[in-house]
């Protein structure tokens, strides 16, 4: 994962709100809008922006089907992000 795309995720998790999204997403392997309000009790607007911010960091996708919207984990992203935190762990002193 390079450093800007890393960047843009972290200050995309940064945000309380955001956060709670994710892990009410993180919960089925698909979750519609109207099912993250009931979860997440914002005004539509903030949800829309909020999703967003989510979603070009990569860590959402999405797709819609008529007039519903619905979201995923994108697995690959959480992976990259799971790596690069296990580069984060201290390496055990050889003795």
């Amino acid at each position: 994962m390079d450093i800007k795309s890393l960047v843009k995720l972290a200050k995309s998790l940064s945000d309380p709100t955001r956060l709670r999204l994710v892990q009410q997403i993180a919960q089925g392997n698909t979750m519609g809008c109207t099912e993250l309000y009931a979860c997440v009790p914002i005004s539509q607007p903030s949800m829309s922006q909020h999703l967003k911010s989510l979603s070009d960091s990569g860590l959402i996708e999405s797709h819609k089907e008529g007039r519903n919207m619905y979201l995923r984990i994108n697995p690959e992203k959480l992976r990259e992000l799971e790596d690069f935190l296990q580069l984060l762990k201290p390496v055990p002193a050889a003795q």
